[in-house]
């Protein structure tokens, strides 16, 4: 019933999306900085910036930030800022990694025991979806006057 009411005209889906985009940019220069003066990041940092498409928060907002919701996703590497960013622990369950160690990926994977954590399922990695529980059926019982 929440996301029905919040995104109901779908312009308030889009604006949320730019904000968290907003968010974890604010995350992704907070941690270059800290990077830069060799106090301590988490090691998703490293690789987030080791991209050559990604050395800087300037060329992570062009070359990849600017593109998610538009033409583009969130790669694994992203996932873990955004996790970072919004401080809760991305469980996500990849079907097709079935029988495997990567079934369950934890997206940032140092907070599992101490941040709230939010479940999505995926079957490629490109498309996830949010499980959800059935709701009860209620029924409405008239009574005889």
């Amino acid at each position: 019933m929440a996301c029905d009411e919040i995104f109901r005209h779908g312009d308030e889906e889009n604006s949320l999306l730019e904000a968290i985009k907003f968010l974890m940019l604010g995350t992704a220069i907070e941690l270059y900085n800290n990077m830069q003066q060799d106090k301590e990041v988490p090691l998703f940092c490293w690789l987030l910036f080791a991209r050559d498409t990604s050395s800087t928060p300037c060329s992570f907002l062009i070359n990849h930030l600017n593109h998610v919701g538009l033409s583009g996703g969130l790669e694994q590497v992203e996932m873990f800022l955004l996790g970072y960013t919004l401080q809760y622990t991305i469980t996500v369950y990849r079907l097709y990694k079935c029988e495997t160690d990567e079934f369950i990926s934890y997206y940032p994977d140092d907070h599992k025991e101490d941040w709230p954590a939010v479940c999505l399922i995926t079957e490629d990695d490109r498309h996830y979806n949010v499980p959800v529980k059935k709701q009860e059926e209620t029924s409405l019982t008239l009574q005889p006057d």
